[in-house]
């Protein structure tokens, strides 16, 4: 079903303005197609079976602001991102880099890290020829953000570079403001980096996150990929994460959602050489009325794959959470190897959780697994704490966390595990559940 008349020429005008912008012809033309792409297939809606548990008619009804005005420094006097003391981080605020709050530490050999605005600006190969050509189904939403899109993060690394520090990428939105950020992470033969985006809110008060990130892994590289979102309760955020992955290569994907008034997360891993293999962890913390969602694809085209999901919800109120998991063999991807679980803990009897894993398999020698599972906590766990002196909140609190924070357990950075784990227990002092 198509958007609406009036949200699609709210948008005519702000994409009238980009384009008449000074940019590279190759921008300017995929801008185009990628609206043209979006006012064809228009905002999904229930209708659709990729999203019949989630609806963005609260997206479609919101009077966005989308100039380029700069927020004054004052309003983000109170943002605490996620940090590593040893970590670079850079800072977009409502989509634009802020050089000012941003720590670039010293630079390291065939590492290429700048805004991707920037990028574009000092014409690097690399973002005309893989910006947007990663994912050749990436939808709505993505096409929108390709459209729109302003800054975002670039990062290149050369064959048998390291980034030897995590790489923050701190996005904040300000109340009303439609913000289309979109990254580029690529890496050659046997490189390697850990990178974190952390999406917070500057204050309450209703905005609208649009993240496209698109990554490229050459052969044996390795890639520790990090989200975490924890927007005010009245945000709006979707993400498109896309990853295609030469032979032996390692994507690591995870993912923990806390916050937003709805969060969607697309994840994709085109698994395009042999033996690379992809890990994609999710957590999804509701309270309130929040819904999260997370849609993972992972496509496993030649032999020797090896794919692991492991998605959990902890929910309270009338939260809901929506996991749905597909996982593509092609022909010819003998000896693959997939495994697929989802977990969901129930913390009251209005919260909700829907669990969708699918397997497609198209050919012969493979081992695929996948399982689904919802529930309240153990009540036998609970009275052996009580049983030890432990007051039952307390009790409550230490067997959520236990829950929540397995989806961690394949990170092997310990002082990065250990972060994390008190970052997702700072979410979670108000869900002790009634059930």
């Amino acid at each position: 079903m198509k958007a609406t008349t009036e949200f699609i020429q709210r948008y005519n005008k702000v994409l009238a303005d980009i384009l008449a912008g000074a940019q590279p012809a190759w921008l300017h033309s995929r801008r185009s197609e990628a609206y043209d792409l979006f006012q064809r297939l228009g905002l999904p809606t229930t209708r659709d079976e990729e999203w019949k548990y989630t609806s963005l008619a609260g997206i479609e009804r919101a009077e966005l602001d989308t100039s380029t005005a700069e927020v004054s420094l004052p309003a983000l006097a109170n943002i605490d991102s996620f940090d590593c003391a040893y970590a670079h981080k850079l800072v977009f605020v409502d989509g634009r880099f802020n050089a000012s709050l941003s720590i670039l530490r010293e630079p390291q050999p065939g590492v290429t890290l700048m805004p991707l605005a920037q990028a574009v600006t000092l014409s690097q190969p690399a973002a005309s020829e893989f910006m947007g050509r990663l994912d050749g189904n990436d939808g709505a939403l993505a096409a929108f953000n390709t459209a729109l899109w302003r800054d975002g993060l670039y990062l290149d690394i050369a064959r048998g570079a390291r980034l030897t520090r995590p790489l923050i990428i701190h996005c904040i939105s300000t109340s009303g403001r439609l913000v289309p950020i979109r990254h580029l992470f690529i890496l050659g033969e046997g490189a390697q980096a850990t990178v974190i985006e952390h999406y917070q809110s500057a204050q309450a008060g209703v905005h609208f996150t649009n993240a496209v990130t698109e990554c490229l892994l050459g052969a044996n590289a390795e890639l520790n990929h990090i989200k975490l979102q924890d927007e005010n309760e009245q945000a709006f955020h979707t993400a498109r994460i896309t990853a295609r992955q030469g032979a032996g290569s390692r994507w690591l994907n995870l993912s923990l959602s806390a916050g937003g008034a709805l969060t969607r997360n697309d994840i994709v891993s085109h698994l395009d050489g042999e033996a690379a293999s992809c890990t994609l962890n999710g957590l999804a913390i509701g309270a309130g009325r929040r819904h999260a969602d997370h849609h993972t694809f992972i496509d496993h085209r030649l032999p020797g794959g090896i794919s692991r999901q492991h998605y959990r919800g902890v929910l309270a109120d009338r939260s809901r959470v929506v996991f749905n998991g597909r996982v593509r063999v092609g022909k010819g991807a003998v000896k693959t190897d997939a495994q697929q679980i989802n977990r969901n803990l129930l913390l009251s009897r209005d919260a909700e959780a829907d669990s969708k894993p699918q397997l497609e398999i198209y050919a012969d020698d493979v081992k695929c697994t996948h399982g689904a599972a919802t529930g309240g906590l153990d009540a036998a766990q609970l009275f052996y704490l009580r049983s030890r002196g432990i007051p039952e909140t307390q009790a409550r609190r230490m067997l959520i966390q236990a829950f929540a924070c397995t989806v961690l357990d394949v990170l092997e950075d310990a002082d990065l595990k250990q972060a994390l784990n008190n970052w997702v227990g700072a979410k979670l002092p108000q869900l002790t559940g009634d059930a």
